[in-house]
């Protein structure tokens, strides 16, 4: 019976489209992790945490244009009338970028922002407007079950990127080289979408209708009133964050920080994306045939508490040696990081892939005040406790486990709150 259902697992739509995301994933990030320890030992931690604060800039801009409706696109029921909300994404976006760049432009005048110089700037809109396309074409590809396209385009970036970061470093261009290979990654993976997106305006562009967008605009004008906030705080928060390391200590604290953070988001990227995808194209789908989403989302959440358990113990007894031993002596500070962190982003880890869910049950509002909570719990230790201890590297080791443990006990929290909602929809799809 068990070795059945393993059979029709395995020849299951759900398998098939997890293993091209996975596959994809997979190898987008083995080609970042595989050359990881050679520019490690190539760039100090403070170039590595002027190109990480460039991200959290763009990713802002970025979250911020859509107005999050491009998270709406999978929940049209008709292919056409997403398609409109499609279209329209890609219009309000750019108009919006083109004030985002001009205000951008007005106060580094204004205040006289020496970080942003014109290399810099450019390297911010490019950025950003790729950004976009790939978030956009992301979604749409998760509504039409293009897997194979949202694997390819992480793949182009990763090893365009990497390979232009090692490049860049025999021309001696520093901080600027990693800055521009990044946004040249972003750049080039964002083509095929935006291939992708004329294909689909020669297929579905006779349906435009100016009067079906507005009706379509405001049945999901939720996700600008009340998703947009909440993304905004979480970029927002992590800009915050960035800013205030940076200015407490300095770009090599903020760059081992980063550099920590992002090689415990390794498991999250390689699969805890995938499965977020395939958890909000599931769960859409089950809402539009009035099925239950609590045995996704315990499936879900048990899928990644068992994935988790092992990646992350290891980095929590072993994070100073095998950053030491892995990316060179300098980066040792950045595995003691890592220690600190592993739990919080464990935790992280296993509630990332759901937090779509509050869209799929109307709880926006509940979804923004967690978030605001969140930032709140993150943002105050590192404004207030430089004051009262100083802003040695050692302290802010302390301040980072004052903000992980507390942050792993908030998402514990909420993700307890996230079952009880999902109960309580279950119960009146059965009503």
């Amino acid at each position: 019976m068990l070795g059945h259902r393993i059979k029709h697992f395995l020849k299951s739509d759900v398998f098939k489209s997890f293993t091209v995301l996975f596959s994809g994933t997979l190898i987008a990030q083995a080609i970042g992790y595989a050359i990881a320890p050679i520019l490690t030992r190539l760039y100090t931690t403070a170039e590595m945490g002027e190109m990480l604060y460039y991200m959290r800039i763009v990713s802002f801009i970025a979250s911020l244009v859509t107005l999050r409706y491009e998270a709406a696109l999978p929940l049209p029921k008709r292919e056409d009338h997403s398609y409109l909300l499609y279209r329209f994404i890609y219009l309000l976006s750019f108009w919006l970028l083109v004030f985002t760049a001009f205000t951008l432009a007005v106060l580094t005048w204004i205040f006289n922002i020496t970080n942003f110089e014109p290399w810099f700037y450019g390297c911010i809109i490019l950025g950003s407007a790729s950004m976009i396309v790939i978030n956009v074409g992301t979604s749409w590809a998760v509504r039409t079950g293009s897997y194979g396209l949202i694997s390819r385009q992480k793949i182009i970036n990763s090893l365009v990127s990497n390979a232009l970061k090692w490049v860049f470093f025999f021309w001696a261009w520093s901080s600027f080289g990693l800055i521009l290979a990044t946004m040249l990654g972003f750049v080039l993976s964002a083509l095929e979408f935006l291939w992708d997106y004329r294909k689909t305006h020669r297929s579905f562009g006779q349906f435009f209708s100016r009067k079906k967008t507005r009706v379509i605009l405001r049945e999901h004008r939720k996700f600008p009133l009340l998703n947009l906030p909440h993304v905004l705080l979480d970029n927002g928060r992590d800009m915050l964050m960035a800013t205030l390391i940076l200015t407490a200590f300095d770009t090599g604290v903020y760059g081992a920080y980063g550099h920590a953070y992002q090689m415990l988001r390794i498991p999250l990227m390689l699969i805890g994306i995938s499965i977020g995808q395939l958890f909000y194209n599931r769960s859409s789908d089950a809402m539009h045939r009035n099925k239950p989403l609590y045995p996704i989302l315990l499936k879900t959440v048990r899928t990644l508490t068992f994935i988790s358990v092992v990646p992350f113990t290891v980095l929590f007894f072993f994070g100073t040696e095998i950053f030491a031993l892995v990316f060179g002596e300098k980066w040792a500070i950045s595995g003691s990081y890592a220690e600190t962190m592993s739990f919080w982003l464990m935790i992280n880890f296993i509630f990332s892939p759901i937090t779509a869910l509050p869209l799929l049950l109307n709880r926006q509002k509940e979804a923004l005040m967690v978030g605001f909570v969140s930032a709140l719990l993150q943002i105050i230790p590192l404004w207030i406790l430089p004051q009262w201890y100083g802003s040695s590297e050692g302290t802010f080791i302390f301040f980072l486990q004052v903000i992980s443990y507390t942050q792993a006990v908030w998402l514990i929290f909420v993700l307890y709150l996230y079952f009880y909602y999902t109960r309580v929809a279950d119960r009146k799809i059965a009503v």
